[in-house]
């Protein structure tokens, strides 16, 4: 890989990356000037690398898209990896570990304190320290099921929601995310959502009332609609947001939607949902330890101080041995003290001895624990050696969860 280089993306590569993206995927179902422009609002600069070879010929692109990230309750940094195209007659070559590569201290770089993407290559991911975090869960419901529902819904009348609320539609899914400690889903920004609000392929409803608020987003094609986003403050609000979409039942039979498998909606549905066989894997990959679990919500009634060693080759200064801190709903991640024996934080493997050594994770393993997968399923998965019974429990209790990702980027 001598004869290869990554560097910044520019406008003037734009043509090139999509040459490559419709050799990788086929072509664009939207105009090339709207993806180029989209890219370029979303990316350009910083946020869009190549790898090229000798005379500057692009062999793959990728990008990280800025987002925010809900874990435990509390919204973090979080760099979405997609957009990851390589030249056909260049794979095979390391390229796309080396974009992967770069992408991670990049975003390392911009103060992204977690990643996550959607692999279509999961190996590929895994050598740059990527992890199956969790599943994009989808379930459907008879849609006369669903207008039911609104005989429950208080006499509340949902308006339609137009750019003009974006704000308001921002602050309910903040405070929604927020109330029931959620981890996983993502929050589009104010101007996100004034995009999404003004797209006419979607139909949005929002309540705000002194007895109810709420705010749902859904789409209506072939017969189906789907539900992108619903939240609520109050059972009455729950019940008229569901029925308005129910309200389409006549037009078509099935309401369907990318939910939080402890959406209220199992419990208020007076039918059990069809749940799909199909699931989208994400992955993760935590970036900045100390920012992440300084960032992050945990249990409030959960207390732990437990010692883990990290490996982690791209991002040394996450490596070492770090005391991982929880107490009052708040984390923390402090270098151990290497007067303890072990050494601090970046200190190389051999200075730990195997006689009370902590767990040693590497990214990957790192990864599944952010996202609740136990210790003991991380040593039958070989992510984790060392520790002991007790501080295995306590790392489960920290991490405990199973975090959904709703949105498709």
């Amino acid at each position: 890989m001598s004869d290869l280089r990554v560097r910044d993306v520019t406008e003037a590569d734009l043509p090139a990356a999509l040459q490559i993206r419709t050799r990788s995927f086929g072509p664009l179902r939207v105009s090339e000037q709207s993806w180029w422009d989209g890219l370029a609002a979303e990316v350009l600069p910083g946020r869009m690398l190549a790898v090229v070879d000798e005379s500057d010929t692009m062999l793959a692109t990728g990008r990280a898209l800025p987002f925010e990230q809900v874990w435990g309750g509390r919204h973090l940094r979080m760099g979405g990896v997609a957009g990851v195209y390589v030249e056909p007659s260049a794979r095979g070559r390391g390229v796309g570990t080396l974009l992967g590569r770069a992408l991670v201290g990049r975003m390392v770089e911009l103060g992204d304190v977690v990643s996550c993407l959607f692999p279509t290559a999961p190996e590929l991911y895994r050598a740059v320290g990527y992890e199956v975090g969790g599943v994009q869960p989808r379930c459907s419901y008879a849609a006369h099921d669903v207008r039911a529902v609104r005989s429950q819904g208080g006499g509340l009348r949902p308006r339609p929601a137009g750019p003009e609320d974006a704000a308001l539609v921002h602050s309910l899914l903040r405070a929604h995310q927020e109330r029931h400690a959620l981890s996983g889903p993502m929050l589009p920004t104010v101007e996100k959502w004034r995009e999404y609000l003004a797209d006419d392929g979607l139909i949005n409803y929002v309540l705000d009332e002194e007895d109810g608020r709420g705010f749902v987003s859904y789409s209506l094609a072939d017969e189906v609609l789907t539900v992108e986003e619903i939240a609520a403050e109050s059972a009455e609000a729950t019940a008229a947001l569901w029925a308005v979409v129910g309200s389409g039942s006549s037009a078509a039979p099935t309401v369907r939607g990318h939910l939080d498998p402890r959406d209220p909606a199992r419990l208020l549905l007076g039918a059990v949902p069809e749940l799909d066989v199909r699931e989208h894997v994400w992955m993760l990959r935590v970036l900045d330890l100390p920012g992440a679990m300084a960032a992050r919500g945990f249990a409030p009634h959960v207390t732990a101080s437990v010692d883990v060693v990290v490996d982690d080759p791209l991002v040394p200064a996450g490596s070492g041995r770090w005391t991982l801190t929880v107490e009052s709903g708040a984390g923390r991640a402090d270098p151990a003290d290497p007067t303890e024996g072990t050494g601090g934080a970046g200190a190389s493997p051999a200075a730990y001895g195997l006689e009370g050594e902590p767990a040693r994770l590497g990214p990957r393993g790192l990864a599944a624990l952010w996202c609740g997968w136990t210790m003991s399923r991380l040593r039958l998965a070989g992510l984790v050696r060392g520790g002991r019974p007790e501080t295995d429990r306590a790392l489960d209790a920290v991490f405990a969860g199973s975090p959904h990702l709703t949105e498709y980027f």
